[in-house]
């Protein structure tokens, strides 16, 4: 009889599932997954290098883009336009686009330098001070109140809505007016003239009033802090300060005449 063929490995059922794991490890192809990673890779570098684009053009713009007269005016005012005088139709100082505006002069400040408004009182004169400030109530909105919880005065029902109120610059040139009037008193006196109204009464009330101005003028200034330098001339033989410096300003004509134009109360 002739010796029976023995395998190395019994053909089993253990070596079936043997043969079928071999069968199914040479079918077997492993997930290629590399293109995938670098795909993803490469929109994330595209929308990087967008994003770096449209930041670079945006820094760009800003640095290029000059703010109008009239945003600079509302980042350094406290008065600004808000839903509620939008509701209530009421003209706003800060919402005429061309109103505010800001040009460079260089100030007639000398110390001996003549102007019209300098001098000892005179009829003409009193009158071109009496113009600067002594203008009709304008009526406004009420976002402006002070945080003392305090009632103000309505405009006339027929005029509209609104409060009665005044600009500070207005109120500021009065004190002026006042300090300076004071401080040429014996112009009236020499003369046989009373003092002028407001200095005229009470000597404890004027007194009052001057201190009021003097302190109305001294936080205002502090509050713009007025940063424009004034340089030191080269003279030899004294140090003098150039007071002609030149300065930002205002318009101020043209916000005196938008007051008159907004006149609530006579």
């Amino acid at each position: 009889m002739s010796e029976e063929h023995q395998p190395f490995i019994p053909d089993g059922p253990e070596y079936k599932d043997d043969k079928a794991d071999d069968e199914s490890s040479a079918n077997f192809q492993p997930e290629n997954r590399r293109p995938r990673k670098l795909f993803l890779l490469r929109i994330f570098c595209a929308f990087e290098a967008l994003g770096l684009i449209i930041l670079t053009i945006a820094l760009v713009f800003a640095t290029r883009i000059k703010l109008s007269d009239l945003e600079c005016t509302r980042q350094v005012s406290a008065y600004c336009q808000t839903l509620i005088t939008k509701l209530m139709d009421i003209p706003q100082l800060l919402d005429e686009p061309d109103l505010i505006k800001y040009s460079g002069f260089d100030l007639p400040l000398y110390f001996n330098e003549k102007t019209e408004y300098r001098g000892p009182p005179t009829p003409e004169r009193e009158i071109m001070w009496e113009k600067l400030w002594h203008l009709p109530e304008g009526k406004l909105d009420i976002m402006n109140k002070s945080h003392t919880g305090r009632s103000y005065k309505h405009v006339p029902q027929e005029v509209g809505n609104g409060y009665a109120a005044q600009l500070g610059v207005l109120h500021q040139l009065h004190c002026v007016h006042m300090l300076r009037q004071w401080s040429y008193k014996e112009h009236w006196l020499d003369q046989g003239f009373d003092l002028p109204g407001s200095l005229y009464g009470d000597p404890r009330l004027t007194r009052m009033h001057l201190d009021h101005c003097i302190e109305v003028l001294r936080a205002n200034i502090m509050c713009t802090s007025d940063v424009t330098p004034i340089l030191i001339e080269l003279d030899p033989s004294a140090k003098r300060a150039d007071f002609r410096a030149n300065h930002k300003c205002r318009n101020f004509w043209e916000i005196r005449q938008w007051v008159i134009d907004h006149t609530a109360i006579p």
